[in-house]
């Protein structure tokens, strides 16, 4: 009878536990975008682009998409454990056109993809 008792006392214990670290993995996704955000300047590289890109300052926007994917190189491996791979797609992708698109100066297809990375890091930071 102690044996069962036991028992369902360890299963009841190893629930709790995985329920509690469940919600915490859950919601730190959230806890770190911030304070990696808030060291590396990720944010403000991807916003100095943006502004960069509607001035057509494109030397500038080449500069600052440099001094963005040198934090993002930073985020990267303690992102990629918490959340879903097709974020890290989606910004790598924006870059790869942001690339092509500066050297072209292509503003509206910059100015889009541009928006688009940063939309999906706010979506990353809200998950």
């Amino acid at each position: 009878m102690l044996y069962n008792t036991n028992k369902g006392l360890i299963k009841r214990s190893v629930i709790s536990i995985f329920l509690v670290g469940s919600v915490l993995f859950t919601a730190s996704c959230a806890l770190i975008t911030k304070p990696l955000d808030n060291r590396t300047g990720f944010s403000k590289y991807l916003m100095q682009v943006e502004t960069s890109i509607r001035s057509e300052d494109w030397s500038n926007a080449e500069t600052n998409l440099e001094d963005a994917k040198k934090a993002w190189k930073k985020i990267k491996p303690l992102m990629q454990v918490d959340i879903d791979h097709d974020y890290i797609k989606d910004i790598e992708d924006g870059f790869e056109q942001l690339d092509a698109y500066l050297y072209t100066k292509d503003k509206s297809n910059a100015l889009a993809s541009i928006l688009l990375v940063e939309s999906t890091w706010r979506n990353i930071g809200s998950l």
